[in-house]
């Protein structure tokens, strides 16, 4: 059992290692991390040893330097450094807003005597699905973020029990 073990682990390490930097793990990659402690140990010391190695060639860069913006320009005859904009959360925030919206105007709705109570069960069963999914793919599609804030969560335990 530990023979297939390893093997498991070394294939996924290797899943791991041809990634390019800052790719998206693969889903099957994400949960063998979540599960096993020994590969999640090392994928984290290879990050920080990539992170110290890299220190002192890290030169801050502003976005304004001229050179960057010919070499972008250069690259993207279109490009506009004022229509870069940050990842955001917007279009979860949007449909989880709609989906909590929908659910209210539901209950409201319910709240007449118009829909018979065979109806009211399945569309809240159905509003109940789409909520668990909701979650589900948001949380399996920001999987890194929330790996990386749980373990920055328990040094912070450790110390203060």
């Amino acid at each position: 059992m530990k023979q297939t073990e390893n093997g498991k682990c070394e294939k996924y390490m290797n899943q791991f290692l041809m990634l390019d930097k800052r790719q998206a793990l693969p889903l099957a990659l994400s949960i063998h991390l979540l599960c096993c402690k020994k590969c999640r140990t090392q994928v984290r010391l290879m990050e920080l040893a990539e992170k110290k190695a890299a220190e002192p060639l890290f030169i801050p860069v502003p976005f304004t330097d001229d050179k960057l913006l010919r070499t972008m320009k250069t690259i993207d005859p279109d490009f506009d450094p004022q229509n870069i904009c940050p990842v955001s959360f917007s279009k979860w925030v949007i449909a989880g807003i709609c989906l909590i919206l929908a659910f209210v105007i539901f209950a409201l709705i319910d709240a007449v005597p118009l829909i018979s109570a065979g109806m009211t069960v399945a569309v809240y069963t159905v509003f109940g699905i789409s909520i668990t999914l909701y979650c589900t793919l948001f949380i399996f599609s920001n999987l890194d973020f929330f790996v990386k804030k749980v373990e920055n969560i328990k040094p912070l335990a450790e110390h203060l029990s």
